[in-house]
């Protein structure tokens, strides 16, 4: 057990061997945290028998507690007070303190009549003496639990338990989860160790025991006795409700649900975000206690901005890391030192969540993006580039330092990405071809930016080239994409990106044939031809330029293990033409 949580009044908290934190939603609607250092030993739950004792102990202190730190993390304002605010300024205590010690008189009071008195006495009045000492106990006994039983059903339907009742459900779900937050809002809200279930199993259990027992020994004994017997229940429940969970009984469910459907509710949105909050708050090293009006903890973010991005399907880390570093203008690990943000900033960021949760790239929101350790802009006349796209660049500069200033040329530049990082990271002279002219345009700006020296062409090819201009290198990631599946598309690419960046034709291959086909011509003896393509296709270019006279052709793989890139050399005299007479 590396994690318990546990539900309170208006949030939930969260505790492990080296950290305890509190996630609540005030009474205007806002996510506070606070976060402090453990010293629970979790071995204690290892040790069988005595851990039942641990976790009731355990659970009935964090409830207090979380209770105390819920009331002083939710400021109210004075005008809003109620009529306890008021009674605890006149007495210069704090109100929760009134609030706690009421309810543990009320509910003293209620055990005492309800579950002490009137049984045993409705028993008695009912069967009288005609029945033996056991049977009027075992009467006793479920009078009591049917009485216990009908108060939890009330309770259930009382309005000020239902948020209790949700935060409950939303950690049952955590735990269900086994606390990975992308995944809680797919799990039962019903969960045999919760710690609300277990109690009521463990009251339900030792009520009817030591109804049923009914030991008279002394009237001063009698308590201990009682005690000695609650604790034993206790323990022999959790090991019960343990075995349960672990060995996937068939049919737990009913029997979790004759019980944990009076304390778990389905969770909102909002319970949910407070259980993620709290989880996510114990992944930081330092303690953080969430009290600055105009600030909000980076955790209350995180969790609202996967809630956000979840909805729609498209929650990825790394989204949300890029999300946050571009509005707050840090880098992706500078953010991890990120404890707050200003609500100013916090809009921001769930505005940016907002547009990436409909599918919009993250380089259209910000209108950059991140490639090969530069910034390059991007609008929709161009293809964004992708990582993938790196291991293309990192082949051509890894060949291109074995030259002497070699000549490279890029086709089909778009922003100009593949040209500018390799005209940036080795001696060589670049040239970048594109037949759109804001393409061109928008290269241009990349290039200035990133001080890079690159000869701009605007041409469709190898067209508006010299006849005899010839490189020692040309690379290309043109576009692959069948015709019959530009539609077919995530929303991010399709409605984002341009098709003529993307429209390889009939089969995606037609400009792979166009730019082998003509690329002898404009390559030195012996020069290089790289390609970035798609998946599946890297037997197909690989045939394609072989036909053509390249040999020595290499596949590369992406970081997923997909062929991603191919290359190979051209030698003098080699022709399709020869392919062809050959063939």
């Amino acid at each position: 057990m590396n994690k318990i949580l546990f539900p309170s009044v208006n949030g939930i908290s969260c505790l492990s061997e080296d950290k305890w934190t509190v996630a609540i939603i005030n009474s205007h609607g806002n996510k506070k945290v606070s976060g402090e250092k453990s010293k629970i030993k979790m071995k204690i739950f290892d040790i069988w028998l005595i851990r039942g004792i641990a976790f009731f102990i355990l659970g009935i202190f964090c409830f207090i507690k979380s209770f105390l730190k819920c009331t002083s993390l939710d400021e109210q304002e004075e005008e809003d007070q109620n009529v306890a605010d008021k009674i605890a300024n006149h007495l210069n205590i704090a109100s929760v303190y009134i609030l706690l010690f009421a309810s543990i008189v009320l509910g003293f009071l209620y055990a005492f009549l309800v579950f002490g008195v009137l049984p045993p006495f409705v028993v008695k009045r009912a069967f009288g003496t005609g029945y033996s000492r056991l049977a009027l106990n075992c009467f006793t006994a479920v009078l009591r639990v049917g009485i216990f039983y009908l108060t939890m059903v009330g309770l259930r339907f009382a309005p000020f338990m239902h948020e209790i009742y949700r935060f409950n459900g939303a950690c049952c779900q955590a735990v269900n989860a086994k606390f990975k937050t992308s995944e809680i809002d797919k799990s039962s809200i019903f969960q045999p160790l919760n710690f609300f279930n277990f109690m009521l199993f463990a009251f339900f259990t030792s009520t009817f025991v030591i109804s049923l027992i009914s030991i008279k020994v002394a009237w001063y004994a009698d308590p201990f006795i009682n005690l000695a017997i609650l604790i034993a229940c206790i323990s022999l429940c959790y090991e019960i409700l343990f075995i349960l969970e672990k060995a996937n009984v068939k049919g737990l469910k009913e029997v979790v649900v004759a019980f944990a459907w009076l304390v778990s509710m389905r969770p909102s949105v909002t319970h949910k975000e407070a259980v993620k909050v709290a989880l996510i708050e114990q992944n930081y090293d330092k303690d953080y206690q969430m009290e600055e009006e105009n600030l909000v903890s980076m955790s209350t973010l995180l969790a609202e901005m996967q809630t956000k991005l979840l909805s729609n399907e498209r929650y990825d880390k790394s989204d949300v890391d890029w999300l946050i570093a571009n509005v707050l203008g840090k880098n992706r690990a500078e953010i991890k030192l990120v404890k707050s943000v200003s609500e100013k900033e916090y809009r921001d960021i769930l505005r940016a969540t907002e547009r990436r949760s409909k599918g919009e790239p993250i380089s259209s929101i910000f209108g950059f993006v991140e490639f090969y350790g530069m910034r390059f802009d991007v609008n929709r006349k161009v293809l964004s580039p992708r990582m993938e796209t790196e291991i293309l660049v990192e082949e051509v500069i890894r060949l291109a330092k074995t030259m002497t200033e070699p000549e490279i040329c890029d086709l089909c530049t778009g922003s100009g990405a593949i040209a500018i990082s390799i005209a940036k990271n080795c001696k060589c002279k670049v040239s970048a071809i594109d037949i759109s002219k804001s393409a061109i345009t928008l290269a241009k700006n990349n290039a200035e930016k990133n001080h890079a020296k690159v000869d701009f062409i605007l041409s469709d090819l190898f067209e508006e080239l010299k006849k005899n201009k010839k490189f020692d290198i040309i690379v290309s990631n043109p576009p692959y994409i069948k015709s019959e599946d530009v539609e077919k598309l995530d929303l991010e690419v399709k409605n984002y990106d341009p098709r003529l960046a993307l429209d390889g034709g009939n089969d995606g291959l037609d400009f792979y044939r166009k730019i082998v086909a003509n690329a002898p011509k404009h390559l030195k003896s012996g020069g290089f031809l790289f390609f970035e393509v798609g998946q599946g296709q890297a037997g197909d270019v690989q045939k394609i330029m072989q036909e053509c006279g390249f040999v020595d052709t290499h596949i590369v793989k992406d970081y997923n293990k997909i062929e991603r890139i191919i290359y190979g050399r051209t030698r003098e005299g080699y022709t399709r033409e020869n392919a062809k007479s050959k063939g």
